[in-house]
Order: C-alpha cells, then sequence, then structure tokens
C-alpha cells in the first residue's frame, strides 16, 4: 500500500512520492533528526517478504555504501518500520537525463561533460568490483550547478539476490527486469531492456562491459534523442539488441570521427570486441573536451585532428601462460586502435604444458623478469621447480635441487635468482643452474623479495608484525625497515620493490578493516626513512623505466606517470591489462623488463576446480565454477567441506555432496582461510587476520552465532587439525627466532599454548 504523507518509517518522515517502478516506489522524506531531506525507496513486498534474501541485500548494501564520489548518489542507510523495508538514498533535486533527452538531441559540447561525469562514477564503481547494470537515462539526475549524479547504482543485483521463478510473472512486465534466466542462477537477466546489454539479453553472467555497452546507449541517446535499441515490448527490444544494429545515420553530421568510433566500440554486441574499461571512455572524453588537445573539438568546424603516437616503440612477450599487454597508456590505444594512432605493439601467448607449465599459488610472485627483458624465470607444475626460459628460445630449462623453490626474484645484473625454499628459507641460485646456496631463515612465510644495488635483499613475510626487512644477499642477520602501524588500520607492508638507484623502495599497506580496495601504495625514502602514500586502492607497484608505476587494482593493471627524483605521482592512471593473476594478498604476477618488456599471468590468482575422489582414485568434479579455492576440508562425517576462496575477500565457504552452490559463512573483510572442522562437525575453527595478525579464531559450522577470537598473539598462526578429542587445536606459528614451530592449543577456558 502507497505511504501517505505524514507517515513515519523509523526517523524519516515521508513528505510525498516521487516515482514507482520494478525497483520499488520512491519518497520525498524527512530525516528528523539530521533535519535534512532524503529519499527513500521501499523495497517491493515480494522481496521484503524473503528472510533470506533481505539477509543478501543488506550485505550487498553494505558494500554500495562504500562508494563515495561526487558523481554517485550516496547509500545512507536501511529501515525497517511494521513490516515495510526501505532503503536511505541522497536526495537529489534536479531533472533526470531523460527529461533533458525528451526535449530533443544533446549539442556535443553539453553532452560531453555529462558524459565524462558518468564514467569517472563507472569507473569509482568499477574499481571498488561494483557494477551498475541498469544504467540509464533515468538513473542519472542532473543538478542545477551541471553536476551529474548517478543513481541506483548495484541495486539491481542486490535486490535480486535470492530470487525465484516466481518472482518473473510479477516483474517480467516492468521496465526493469529482475529474474532468473532458465530458472537457475547460473545466468540472470538484470536491467532495463533498452539499454540491457546482448550478454544480459541472454541471461548470462556479466561484468562492467555490460555497464559499458549501458553507457554506449546512453551515449547514443544523448547525441540523437532516439534509443539505439528499440521494440513495441520487451521481447521485440531484446530482439533488437541480439540482431539489429543502431542506426549509425542518425548521429549528427558534426559528431567527430573519435566520438563516432566510441560509441561504436561501447556497442559491439562481442564484449571481446567492446571497450574493456570505462576509463578509456573517460580519457577519450577529456580529450574530446580539452580545447588545448590535438584531438579536441574545435569551436568552429567542430572536427577531430590525430594526434602522434605518445610511443615510438613498445615491445612485449609473455611466456607459460603469461599473455605480454602494451605498457603505460598504450592501454587506451591497443583497446581503441581506430580511434587514434598506435604504436607497434608485439603480443605473445605461450603455453608450456606437464612439468615445464606455469604453477600460480596464489600466494607468492610466481613471475621475474632479468633486468635486460631477456629471460623470464617462473615456478613450475610441480612446485618444486624453477624454470629459466630465454625469449628467444623455445624451451624453458629447470633449475634442479633446489627444494619446495617458490617466489622467484632476480639480482641486478641477472646472474642470480633469490627464492625461497619451503617459504622460510631464503636462497639463491645461479641463473645458469648448480647448487643453492643459503641466505638466511625468514621469520615467516615469504610473500616476495627485490634484490638491490648494494646487494642487499628487501623482503616481506606474512608476519604482519615486521613490515619490511632487508638481509645481505650474502647472507647475515635481517634488519628491519617498516613496521605496520596499527593505529592507521594498517595490517602489513608488503610486495617491496627497491627503486633504481637503491635510494628508495615501493611497498603495498593493507588494511585492518577493508580488502584490496583499501590498500595503499606506498615509497619508503632510504635516506630519510619517510613513508609517503602515493596510490589509494592499489597493491603491488612496479618501475618501469619509461617513468610510470604499474600496479595492480581491482584485478587488473594500471599505470601512472612517476617522478623518480621527487618520488611522486605525475597525472592520471590509465588502464594497461584488463586482468591478471593477483593474489589474495594483492601481489600481481608481472614482470618488466628496462627494455619495455613486460609480462603477466593473465587471469584470476589459482583458477581452480572441486573434485571428489573415491577411494578407488577416481575423480568426479563438482558442478562449481572454477574459483580461487585454498585448503578444502571435510567434516568429520564425510557429507560437507569447508573451503577458502581468495578471488574477492579471502573467506571460507562451505558445500555438500548433494547442492552445486557454495555458502559463505564469514564476512570480515581481513583475510580468514586454513578451516579445521571440530571432531562433532558442528564448529570451524580458522586464521583470520581481522584483528591485525594472523590469529586462531572459531564459529558454529552453520554461520551462525558470534565469531570467537582464541589467542592474541604478535605471530602468524595457520590452523592444521583438531585431537580426534576435540581438546587441542593444532597450529603451525612463525616466530622471528625459530621460525615455523608445530603448537598445540587447549581448548578449555584459558587456552594455554604449548608447542
Amino acid at each position: 500500500m502507497p505511504l501517505t504523507p505524514g507517515a513515519q518509517i523509523g526517523v524519516y518522515q515521508i513528505v510525498g512520492l516521487i516515482g514507482a517502478g520494478g525497483m520499488g516506489e520512491v519518497y520525498r522524506a524527512r530525516d528528523t533528526r539530521l533535519n535534512r531531506d532524503v529519499a527513500i525507496k521501499i523495497l517491493p513486498a515480494l522481496f521484503a517478504a524473503d528472510a533470506d534474501r533481505v539477509a543478501r541485500f543488506q550485505r550487498e548494501a553494505q558494500m554500495l555504501a562504500s562508494l563515495n564520489h561526487p558523481h554517485i548518489a550516496h547509500i545512507y542507510g536501511l529501515e525497517e518500520a511494521q513490516g515495510t523495508r526501505a532503503l536511505v538514498l541522497e536526495l537529489v533535486d534536479g531533472p533526470t537525463l531523460a527529461d533533458r533527452i525528451s526535449e530533443g538531441p544533446m549539442p556535443l559540447v553539453d553532452a560531453l561533460p555529462i558524459a565524462r561525469q558518468i564514467a569517472e562514477a563507472l569507473e569509482t564503481a568499477h574499481e571498488h568490483g561494483i557494477i551498475h547494470r541498469d544504467l540509464k537515462p533515468a538513473n542519472i539526475k542532473l543538478t542545477a550547478d551541471g553536476n551529474v549524479k548517478v543513481l541506483d547504482f548495484g541495486l539491481a543485483k542486490a535486490l535480486d539476490a535470492g530470487a525465484t521463478r516466481s518472482d518473473l510473472g510479477s516483474m517480467s512486465n516492468s521496465p526493469t527486469i529482475t529474474s532468473p534466466a532458465l530458472g537457475t542462477h547460473a545466468g540472470v537477466i538484470l536491467g532495463t531492456a533498452a539499454y540491457m546489454s546482448p550478454e544480459q539479453a541472454k541471461g548470462k553472467p556479466v561484468d562492467k562491459r555490460s555497464d559499458i555497452w549501458a553507457f554506449g546507449c546512453v551515449l547514443f541517446e544523448m547525441l540523437t534523442g532516439t534509443r539505439a535499441f528499440q521494440g513495441d515490448d520487451v521481447s521485440e527490444t531484446m530482439a533488437s539488441i541480439l540482431k539489429s544494429e543502431p542506426d549509425w545515420k542518425a548521429l549528427p553530421a558534426d559528431v567527430p570521427s573519435t566520438m563516432r568510433t566510441l560509441v561504436q566500440r561501447c556497442l559491439a554486441k562481442d564484449r571481446g570486441q567492446r571497450i574493456s574499461d570505462i576509463s578509456i571512455a573517460r580519457f577519450l572524453l577529456a580529450e574530446l573536451a580539452n580545447p588545448d588537445s590535438a584531438g579536441a573539438l574545435s569551436s568552429g568546424s567542430r572536427t577531430a585532428t590525430p594526434r602522434p603516437p605518445l610511443w615510438t616503440r613498445v615491445a612485449t612477450h609473455t611466456t607459460a601462460g603469461l599473455v605480454g599487454a602494451a605498457l603505460v597508456g598504450t592501454a587506451v590505444w591497443f583497446a581503441v586502435h581506430a580511434l587514434l594512432p598506435t604504436a607497434r605493439v608485439s603480443r605473445l601467448q605461450i603455453t608450456p604444458s606437464g612439468a615445464a607449465a606455469l604453477s600460480i599459488d596464489g600466494f607468492t610472485r610466481d613471475l621475474a623478469m632479468t633486468p635486460d627483458g631477456s629471460r623470464i624465470v617462473y615456478a613450475g607444475a610441480n612446485g618444486a621447480t624453477l624454470f629459466v626460459r630465454a625469449l628467444d628460445q623455445i624451451d624453458a630449462t629447470p633449475l634442479t635441487g633446489l627444494g619446495a623453490a617458490s617466489g622467484p626474484f632476480i639480482s641486478p645484473n641477472g646472474q642470480w635468482i633469490g627464492f625461497v625454499d619451503g617459504r622460510t628459507a631464503l636462497k639463491k641460485v645461479a641463473i645458469t643452474g648448480g647448487p643453492a646456496v643459503p641466505i638466511g631463515l625468514l621469520d615467516g612465510a615469504l610473500l616476495s623479495a627485490s634484490w638491490s644495488p648494494d646487494d642487499t635483499i628487501v623482503y616481506a613475510t606474512l608476519n604482519p608484525t615486521t613490515g619490511l626487512q632487508v638481509i645481505p644477499a650474502g647472507g647475515g642477520e635481517a634488519t628491519v625497515l617498516t613496521r605496520p602501524n596499527r593505529a592507521r588500520g594498517e595490517a602489513d607492508h608488503l610486495w617491496p620493490e627497491v627503486l633504481p638507484g637503491g635510494h628508495a623502495v615501493l611497498f603495498t599497506i593493507t588494511s585492518v578493516n577493508g580488502g584490496l580496495d583499501q590498500a595503499q601504495i606506498a615509497v619508503l625514502d632510504l635516506r630519510t626513512r619517510t613513508e609517503t602514500v602515493l596510490i589509494r586502492g592499489g597493491s603491488d607497484a612496479h618501475y618501469a623505466a619509461s617513468g610510470h608505476l604499474i600496479y595492480a587494482a581491482a584485478g587488473s593493471l594500471r599505470a601512472v606517470g612517476f617522478d623518480l627524483t621527487h618520488l611522486a605521482i605525475i597525472g592520471t592512471p590509465v588502464p594497461v591489462v584488463p586482468q591478471v593473476a593477483i593474489t589474495g594478498q594483492g601481489g600481481a604476477d608481472v614482470a618488466i623488463g628496462t627494455d619495455g618488456t613486460l609480462a603477466y599471468a593473465a587471469g584470476v590468482a589459482a583458477l581452480r576446480s572441486l573434485v571428489w575422489v573415491d577411494r578407488q582414485g577416481h575423480e568426479t568434479p563438482l558442478s562449481l565454477p572454477p574459483r580461487a579455492y585454498n585448503y578444502p576440508r571435510l567434516a568429520p562425517d564425510g557429507s560437507r567441506f569447508a573451503v577458502g576462496i581468495a578471488d574477492q575477500d579471502f573467506d571460507i565457504w562451505l558445500g555438500d555432496t548433494t547442492r552445486t552452490a557454495l555458502t559463505r559463512i564469514t564476512f570480515d573483510p581481513g583475510i580468514d582461510n586454513y578451516p579445521v572442522w571440530a571432531p562433532d562437525g558442528r564448529r570451524i575453527f580458522f586464521s583470520s587476520m581481522r584483528a591485525g595478525t594472523l590469529n586462531l579464531f572459531v564459529q558454529a559450522a552453520d554461520g551462525t552465532g558470534d565469531v570467537s577470537r582464541l589467542t592474541e598473539s604478535p605471530n602468524a598462526q595457520y590452523s592444521t587439525s583438531v585431537s580426534p578429542d576435540g581438546t587441542r587445536l593444532i597450529f603451525t606459528q612463525t616466530t622471528p627466532k625459530t621460525g615455523a614451530d608445530v603448537m598445540q592449543l587447549r581448548l578449555d577456558m584459558a587456552h594455554p599454548i604449548v608447542p
């Protein structure tokens, strides 16, 4: 039943109805506590009555509320009163973009700043892993001061969580479609028909390229005053999306060729041919609007002038499943190469098999390159061999007798390979092979290291009490360079890279209370011992000789200019590679040579499948998608399993033999992993960094109740098993003095720990 003016929801008093649609009714309301006007979105009754969907929606809304951008309307909170559930949103006064388009086509000088602001909002959301899914002119507000506010970010997905087939009848006639395709959650149709991408219309999984399609639809509509895809009903509109092309002749004659191609690339039906990152569109729109740009609009003719190439030479290579990509800003040029002239780029892919295949463990960095860019060093498939492959050779050469070798890094002269044996024993070996030479025993599992020109090695372990450390390459005592500042919410200091000259070190600061989107890239000046944050929302930075930093962000590689003398960022980041293998701690399997050669492992870190194996060795794959699974553990009765997944927030999930879906049971933004079952199957013990250091915790196996902390230690602790009588938890602990030790925790009230 519609709400009447004066009705109360929590502290919010209804003023009047703003509008209604498939996502619910929207009211103007007064916040009586803060004396401000807000928008109240009343959730549909079929949604609000489903407790499971509401719980999932609340978790989704928490993520959406983390978005903070001037062109994104904020989510303030959730309210419930007398069975009515509502979302409290920022109230944005002014017409929608749909209202403005209804007046006719927009001049390009008016359309450009609006389009650029929309692109900036999408870019921020995508960097946080959030897809809009329902971008359209009606969801874009224009304020009196010329500011753009994009509404309803991610709500299509949030409201759909847990939908059933019975929902289809009540929603199929809505302008916004929110329903399971084919009756399963394998494909979900989310969005408004006229702005759906082909993959959405087919009910296939979506990614940020679906938002880019919708952005192209909005651009077309702004410039022409008509929709790119039309039909008398939803079915005809979807058919037009799948089979027809927009009327490109409808674009005004004064629209520059760069803008035309941008719209066409946004609306490529094959998403593999579509622009892969909205930052490309944002960059080109800014160039068109910039009067000093060679590609900008001229005030009279409104034509585009070609820009000269930014690079005279860019060459890239790949190996062992490593796909090359152009360095730095050239990602813009090869992604939309029809728009502007490009430099010549060489891209190679090599996928060796058998023992010489690349092994990605999702923990350390598995790839290194000699400084001259001539050779790649990587971890082999059996997890105990390093391979060296010259880029002018066909076969890779194994380096044997190194133990459980991983985490390779290379000396500045290219003659030595540093690595870790068994996670904690730091060693080196000649790149031509030979016996391994010990360097030192680490205080925790090695994540990465960088060899300095002064023949010292800067490294980071999974022991968060020490941050960055340095040790002589010839062996000796380690010295602590940095320690995480808990008062500032720092969890650890990881992924060091010594800058040219050896006077400074790039590193990553991870957050106690957030995932990788809260990570920061910083630089330590070794001369003054001062730390400076350079980039927020990124990790694992590498220096390119062109004067740029290449770093990981939201599963991709980005680049930004860098002043090596003043240790300062220059300009705005641009995309380089859309998807690379990234560990749960933010490390990217990427290597760069001083000649401009870039090698990387494509895809998601440690992508694995789960398989049941019977006692005769017969394997039966589970009907679950490949993900970054870690440490699966069977319940005592053999019917369930717990597994860590490191591709998003590094949490613990549960599955069983009868279902084709997993249930997430931990939700803290810190790392949760290493699950082990209590003998009665009612509790799960695990290690978590939610308090800053990897300590031991326990919670009910069904995910209910509170999580209990069992230990408070400065040392990293990895749960491994519970004794059959349920009285002791066995775990591994790493300390600076003794390295890794096996310990036991008594599961009584005192929780004593003994070796």
